[in-house]
């Protein structure tokens, strides 16, 4: 088992609850330096209503790579309202740093959501929704 999978064992999540229209999702809460690293990185995958809520201490241009995920997810940015202020579609995974991409919001943002790939299209969420 790599060190991830088990440290992952010991780090406990906030959970809290993401609406828009009549779509909800159970997110786990990353607000603290590890769990803003580790991300969902290295899980096989997540539920169909489960996602990752990334709180940032400050407003900024937060960049997100898909190093040693395993799936594909939506990125969606949240700026301190809770507006989307960009959207990253499908982002894949990437297996190198040599060979990864950083996905960054065309503006300042608070907050990143992460869900399944192509939930940000079935919820029909555009930039300028209010979460």
């Amino acid at each position: 088992m790599c060190f991830t999978a088990i440290m992952r064992r010991f780090v406990k999540y906030k959970h809290v609850e993401l609406r828009y229209k009549n779509h909800a999702f159970d997110l786990l809460v990353a607000d603290t330096f590890y769990k803003l690293m580790l991300g969902l990185m290295k899980l096989k995958r997540i539920g169909k209503s489960e996602g990752m809520l990334f709180v940032f201490g400050r407003d900024a241009r937060h960049g997100i790579w898909m190093l040693n995920m395993q799936f594909a997810i939506d990125i969606i940015w949240l700026d301190k309202e809770f507006t989307v202020v960009d959207i990253a579609s499908s982002a894949k995974p990437c297996k190198s740093v040599f060979k990864c991409t950083t996905y960054l919001p065309i503006k300042d943002a608070r907050y990143v959501v992460e869900l399944n790939a192509g939930e940000a299209r079935k919820m029909g969420l555009r930039t300028g929704a209010k979460l």
